[in-house]
């Protein structure tokens, strides 16, 4: 059977499912073993007499890959009338658990523990003697062949005494250190993770509304939990501008989920009224870097594209089947572009800085060679392929999530083309209003690819099909043309942007678009650019740098190397890779290189209306 035939039969059992389970299912969590970091679960399952399988979830939404960590779970046992019962794995299906139901059997009590990561070469880091992430679908198992809209659950939580948390559910009651929630559908309850700690705090974004918005924050230490005025105040702008884009609130209250921690793993990741967002410590206080600061943004914009409305090729009913990447352009693509547009509206970033970043982006994907193999469209699959989540050896050659940021680069064109085509009357903000309109609160709105082209039809004329599928499907590593479209090029000069900046804040040396490497402050190479002149000199990523010309290796020894290499002097490294040693030699005399950006004259400047927040557009 032909391998496409072969999917299209798996996605369709995968939606071929029962409609509702009777009963209601109660799942009990202890997250209270913070030392030791083990969530111990029970479950009791309604049954009738027979045949059973139980999943583990595997398709995990947002993820875009199968991610369940089945590794991560142990002590599995299954009673009925207080009989251990045997279960066997299916052998075709390691997230499968089948079992005979005995007659007189009515109830199913399970036992796990799932076993949080204690390092972070196990895993995400997701508990802390201060701080949890509790993910429901890694502690679940549910009756196979059933829409999880369709089953019932009934949770409750047990955390460390005092705690407090930040959840969409409703809770209940409170006791003896255990929240007790409101019962909800199996896809409600996976979608609605809970963050709990010692030290939390809820700040109001717009508390007011009928659809309130709490950003809930735990951290390491009540310092952090500081929040500069400004900072909060480009939080409340964040929620405004997204009003001004989308229009209508898809749900009925949302908190931002967010972890300030320096060793607490970072992590965003979407849910149709919350989201989970990790920063560093000082995040609350405005301190740099200020690199990650379109993650809210990004997540937020995510209740609309990707939650409310979601690509068709995405849907499935439970977290056992295939979910289809193919449609992830826009599910991922264009909620990056907003958040760029968002960080930069709300303040989140300076306009200097949103400058700086779509500069660093275009320089990427202008000179990634990867380009000339691997299209666009193609990188949507990458979650799937990366099954192991290990780094790549040569990253620019052979291609990762680009689907995000070069994205960005394909929607930026997209917004400036229209405002070229309607001359100024008609923006991307018109798109996505009327895109995501209309529908009830909570409601899935499934899509494909025809319906982004009809609505971007709809609001401008313009063979959108045509205009986007090229950008796709490209192979021939020419550079995107958003940025050229709003109006602005790219340029080097030998000083580092605001992003390089931040980027080498804690010592990283920065020369990707001079040597074509990025090396820590330990030496060790973190990057080379595939037929750079580091990799033409016989250089590859994890190499260490022991000298420069001589002298023991310094981040600021390696720059006076390329600045004095202009007037001839060589670039001579001593290296180790394992037990060799060796000295090489880079050809290069351009100097010092970072990417900025500057107004193409003659030509309109759509970019900087783009960025501008709206009260300043009407």
């Amino acid at each position: 059977m032909p391998v496409q035939a072969q999917q299209s039969d798996a996605r369709q059992a995968a939606m071929q499912v029962q409609a509702r389970y009777p009963g209601v299912i109660e799942l009990e969590v202890d997250a209270s073993d913070i030392t030791r970091r083990i969530q111990r679960v029970r479950e009791r399952i309604p049954v009738s007499p027979g045949p059973l399988t139980l999943w583990y979830p595997q398709w995990i939404p947002g993820n875009h890959a199968p991610t369940g960590p089945i590794n991560q779970i142990a002590g599995l046992v299954i009673r009925g009338n207080g009989q251990s019962l045997q279960w066997t794995r299916d052998s075709g299906d390691m997230y499968a658990f089948k079992l005979q139901v005995p007659e007189g059997v009515s109830v199913l009590d399970i036992e796990f523990q799932y076993l949080s990561p204690t390092a972070s070469d196990q895993g995400r880091v997701a508990m802390t003697p201060n701080m949890l992430d509790l993910q429901w679908h890694r502690v679940v198992l549910y009756p196979a062949g059933i829409d999880a809209r369709g089953i019932q659950v009934k949770p409750s939580l047990r955390l460390p005494e005092g705690w407090q948390s930040g959840t969409a559910l409703d809770v209940a009651r409170r006791d003896a250190g255990t929240e007790h929630y409101q019962p909800v559908p199996l896809m409600t309850l996976i979608d609605s993770p809970v963050f709990a700690g010692r030290h939390f705090k809820r700040f109001a974004l717009d508390e007011a509304a009928k659809q309130p918005v709490w950003l809930d924050v735990v951290a390491e230490n009540p310092q952090a939990l500081q929040a500069d005025a400004k900072v909060l105040d480009a939080h409340r702008a964040l929620v405004r501008e997204a009003d001004a884009v989308f229009g209508a609130r898809p749900y009925t209250r949302y908190n931002f989920l967010l972890a300030v921690s320096d060793v607490f793993s970072g992590i965003g990741l979407e849910h149709a009224q919350s989201s989970e967002n990790g920063m560093h410590d000082g995040y609350l206080r405005g301190e740099r870097p200020f690199l990650d600061n379109d993650l809210l943004p990004h997540e937020y914009a995510h209740a609309w594209v990707g939650k409310a409305w979601r690509p068709r090729p995405t849907w499935v009913p439970h977290y056992n089947g295939p979910m289809h990447n193919d449609e992830l352009w826009m599910y991922e693509g264009q909620t990056q572009y907003w958040a760029v547009v968002l960080a930069a509206r709300s303040g989140l970033w300076k306009p200097d800085y949103a400058m700086a970043m779509l500069a660093q982006l275009q320089a990427n994907y202008a000179s990634q060679p990867g380009r000339q193999w691997r299209d666009l469209h193609d990188t949507v699959h990458q979650g799937i392929l990366d099954f192991n989540s290990k780094p790549q050896a040569w990253a620019d050659w052979q291609r990762a999530f680009e689907f995000y940021n070069e994205s960005t680069l394909l929607w930026l064109g997209v917004d400036a083309r229209l405002r070229a085509l309607s001359k100024g009357k008609v923006t991307l903000d018109d798109f996505a209003r009327r895109f995501h309109q209309g529908g009830a609160q909570g409601e899935i709105r499934l899509y494909d690819r025809a319906d982004v082209m009809q609505a971007l039809e709809a609001v401008q004329p313009g063979d959108w099909d045509a205009f986007i599928g090229k950008r796709l499907d490209a192979r021939d590593g020419s550079a995107p043309d958003g940025l050229k479209a709003a109006g602005w090029e790219l340029y080097y000069d030998d000083k580092p942007n605001l992003v390089v900046a931040d980027g080498e804040a804690d010592g990283v040396a920065d020369l990707q678009y001079s040597l074509g490497i990025k090396v820590g402050d330990d030496g060790v190479l973190q990057a080379v650019g595939w037929e750079s002149p580091a990799f033409k000199a016989g250089l590859a990523k994890d190499v260490t740098v022991l000298a420069v010309n001589g002298l023991a290796y310094s981040g600021g020894r390696l720059k006076q190397a390329v600045i004095d290499a202009k007037s001839g002097t060589p670039i001579e490294l001593i290296v180790r890779q394992a037990d060799s040693f060796r000295t090489v030699r880079i050809d290069y005399r351009d100097g010092l290189r970072y990417p900025h950006l500057r107004r193409i004259e003659g030509d309109a400047d759509l970019l900087t209306k783009i960025l501008a927040p709206r009260r300043q557009q009407r």
